[in-house]
């Protein structure tokens, strides 16, 4: 198991009179994803860039400032001092602020998780992660890091505590600016039943591990046969999805639904069926004449067992006859009558 990494920020995790020091850990990574460089073709060396300036030429890095551009074309300078007066003191306590039922998943940033620093903070933070899980709610914090205020959600998962960094309300686009021409009509009742039916079929639990970045497994497959001097075969053209009726595509949708759920047949039985169906039934004699049977005789008498059976003339049951007994002859078909 590889150690962990680095914590992002250490401090402390403040409840009212309760402080428990913490640990936070950047949650996700990009480290494994497949990266490019600029790269000179005809020497295969690694493109550096440069600061330039239209018509001055290449500029030190140490002469650029920051700028705000007030109107096209026209900046307005800042100076680092100035910045650097407007950032607010770093902060080493997370301070939960207040406690919410719910928060818009809209607002979710970046996750971290939060970690008890040391065995001592363990037990009062095992107290504020069974009391969020039992009372549902969401606590809400802010911290200073790195001169930057922020917003921090903190929930439990598993054994332990999330955090989100939550987006300021000025940070999310209005969604009625893209949903206002959408109709608010409920949906046809069959089609919302049948739709619900498919949903039905395929509700499931999510298991983020049954997903996977294709694109980055196509990078890395086409990186693999470059390196052993390979060239990726050509991609068919994928042709338009041929537009039907919304109806059909819910019925359709859903057979196909029903048909996956139904058990395929074991490939014995399959085969077996096969083969009786290929062959053809021997013809029967009849016991009496040593003709061949009619189609008049039952499948059902040819299942009857070898030993034994019962007489249609009679009914009763035929005594059985000693395997060791040789069978009698049948009468020669080119015997005369006397």
């Amino acid at each position: 198991m590889p150690a962990p990494a680095r914590p992002y920020w250490t401090g402390f995790l403040k409840l009212s009179l309760v402080t428990i020091a913490v640990r936070l850990y950047t949650a996700t990574t990009e480290r494994d994803k497949v990266r490019f460089h600029q790269i000179h073709e005809p020497t295969g060396e690694r493109v550096r860039q440069q600061l330039m300036v239209p018509g001055h030429g290449v500029v030190e890095r140490d002469e650029v400032v920051k700028g705000y551009e007030y109107e096209k074309g026209h900046y307005i300078t800042v100076d680092p001092d100035d910045i650097k007066r407007l950032r607010l003191e770093t902060t080493d306590t997370i301070d939960i602020v207040e406690f919410v039922d719910d928060i818009d998943p809209i607002y979710f940033d970046t996750p971290y998780y939060l970690v008890p620093d040391g065995s001592v903070a363990e037990e009062g933070y095992r107290v504020i992660r069974e009391a969020l899980r039992v009372s549902n709610k969401v606590a809400v914090g802010r911290v200073v890091i790195n001169g930057q205020e922020r917003t921090v959600a903190i929930r439990p998962l598993g054994t332990g505590l999330l955090g989100n960094s939550v987006r300021y309300a000025d940070e999310v686009r209005n969604p009625e600016d893209y949903f206002r021409t959408i109709a608010e009509d409920g949906a046809d009742e069959d089609q919302l039943a049948i739709m619900e039916q498919i949903i039905k079929r395929k509700t499931k639990e999510f298991d983020p591990g049954e997903f996977h970045d294709r694109y980055q497994v196509a990078l890395r497959e086409l990186i693999d046969e470059k390196l052993e001097g390979k060239l990726p075969p050509k991609q068919p053209e994928r042709k338009p999805a041929q537009v039907i009726n919304l109806m059909d595509a819910l019925k359709r949708s859903l057979a196909v639904e029903d048909g996956a759920e139904a058990a395929p047949a074991p490939k014995r039985a399959a085969a077996s069926a096969k083969a009786a169906s290929g062959k053809k039934a021997a013809p029967a004699k009849s016991a009496d004449t040593g003709k061949k049977a009619t189609g008049s005789v039952s499948q059902r008498s040819l299942l009857l067992p070898v030993e034994g059976g019962r007489s249609k003339s009679t009914g009763k049951t035929e005594p059985a006859k000693s395997r060791t007994a040789k069978a009698e002859p049948a009468p020669s078909r080119g015997r005369k009558r006397a």
